[in-house]
């Protein structure tokens, strides 16, 4: 069985042929990349049931991440110390936030008091400063829906409780009472501004009219002075965002795109630019001495 090559070797620009004696070039990145597994954290969520506690990830965002971005995932427990979210950030080369059936707790942007039952503190407090590790180390950042609201709120901005209420506003929340995957549907149109990581992909995937699905209460109230916007639904909710002066991706959307990651030109383009952002970040990473 080949074995990968270790960042030792990598840190050798020129090596002697055993044979000839003449210098050799640098490694192929190329094919270390290929060999090498690219690793992207995905933040699990808290839940109790019949009062036992387990830690929770949908396999879709899995499924997503594997076969669209083609990445390896790996699961990062809710409620790690900061110590601990270093070291498994010493291995990673991306993280995805995902969307969550809980709310970011208000005592994190100020916001009005809200029902326990609705909340994760855990999984707010190991989001946050996975936020900022992350982009203080250059590790590329993907947030999808809870995602989005957690990197607003990580770089200082407030959200709203029910995106819906006002007057222009169409219903961002799913029907319950209709089969999964029609929650799951593309439901309104959005469009791009700026030129953002979600709004490069939006225009690269030529779709037209760009339409999304919608399962979200809470959305984006003001925006984090860190933030841009990279997409808006017709009646003005912040739908997609990137890092202002990112090196690298780092950005989150509302909406769920790796429900049909495989099927929706807009999905697999954002997974497929991830994916990459995550790749690069790993040869980058193997090519240090």
């Amino acid at each position: 069985m080949e074995q990968s090559a270790s960042p030792s070797d990598l840190s050798i620009s020129m090596i002697s042929s055993p044979i000839s004696g003449k210098p050799l070039g640098a490694p192929d990145l190329t094919a270390i990349a290929d060999r090498s597994p690219v690793i992207v954290g995905v933040l699990s969520n808290r839940q109790t049931v019949d009062s036992v506690g387990y830690e929770t990830v949908r396999i879709r965002y899995l499924e997503a991440l594997r076969s669209t971005a083609r990445v390896l995932p790996l699961v990062i427990p809710a409620g790690l110390e900061e110590e601990s979210l270093q070291t498994c950030f010493s291995v990673l080369n991306g993280v995805l936030l995902t969307g969550a059936e809980s709310n970011v707790s208000p005592s994190f942007y100020g916001g009005p008091e809200a029902c326990p039952e609705t909340l994760d503190l855990d999984r707010d407090r190991t989001s946050i400063a996975a936020i900022k590790i992350a982009l203080s180390s250059g590790i590329p950042l993907f947030g999808i829906c809870r995602g989005l609201q957690e990197l607003n709120v990580a770089l200082g901005g407030t959200l709203s409780s029910d995106l819906s209420e006002g007057q222009g506003r169409i219903t961002h929340v799913e029907d319950l009472t209709l089969p999964r995957d029609l929650q799951y549907a593309c439901s309104h149109a959005i469009q791009a501004e700026g030129r953002g990581y979600i709004a490069q992909c939006i225009r690269r995937s030529q779709k037209k009219p760009v339409l999304v699905n919608t399962l979200h209460r809470q959305g984006i109230a003001r925006l984090a002075d860190g933030l841009e916007v990279d997409a808006r639904c017709m009646d003005g909710v912040i739908e997609a965002v990137s890092v202002k002066g990112a090196a690298t991706f780092a950005a989150a959307v509302q909406w769920h795109p790796e429900w049909f990651h495989a099927e929706d030109p807009l999905s697999v383009e954002i997974f497929r630019a991830f994916g990459e952002a995550c790749r690069s970040h790993m040869i980058a990473m193997k090519s240090q001495p």
